[in-house]
């Protein structure tokens, strides 16, 4: 059975990555990690008040959780586990930790890298990832379609 990591902004093309991984592994059982990375809190009184209701997990969009259940009924032959985690830190040894934690074998990402910060203390775990001396896959995606024009308008908004 495989661990798998694989970053998430909460956004349902990240979890695009799943399939690709589904693909690669083919068929093989796997337990999938799907993390996001946050900032330690700066203040003690946040460090005091971090529990499993803090404000991150507000970060879970119902589109998100739906998406999920959705991957984990399509391939329920496959993967045996879908559970998202929060990596709370950036420390190459807090990873490290966390990475050992999940029993992580490898590690799948979006081979072109388009994080998006879902929250003020969200960030971009990709050099976190690089550092590790865990195997990492890219997994090609599909270039995305643009949904909506773009108004002139809104562009005077833009800074």
């Amino acid at each position: 059975m495989k661990h798998v990591l694989i970053p998430t902004d909460f956004s349902i093309r990240s979890l695009r990555v799943v399939h690709g991984v589904v693909e690669r592994f083919g068929g093989e059982p796997l337990n999938i990690v799907l993390m996001h990375a946050v900032e330690m809190p700066g203040s003690i009184m946040d460090l005091m008040m971090l529990s499993r209701r803090s404000s991150h997990y507000d970060l879970i969009t119902a589109d998100y959780k739906d998406a999920c259940e959705i991957i984990k009924n399509k391939y329920a032959s496959v993967i045996h586990s879908l559970k998202t985690e929060f990596l709370i830190g950036n420390g190459k040894g807090l990873f490290r930790n966390f990475l050992l934690y999940h029993n992580i074998d490898v590690i799948a990402c979006a081979a072109k890298d388009e994080f998006r910060k879902a929250g003020v203390n969200s960030y971009n775990p990709a050099e976190l990832i690089r550092k590790s001396k865990y195997p990492v896959h890219h997994i090609p995606l599909a270039p995305r379609k643009e949904k909506y024009l773009v108004s002139a308008m809104s562009e005077l908004f833009e800074v």
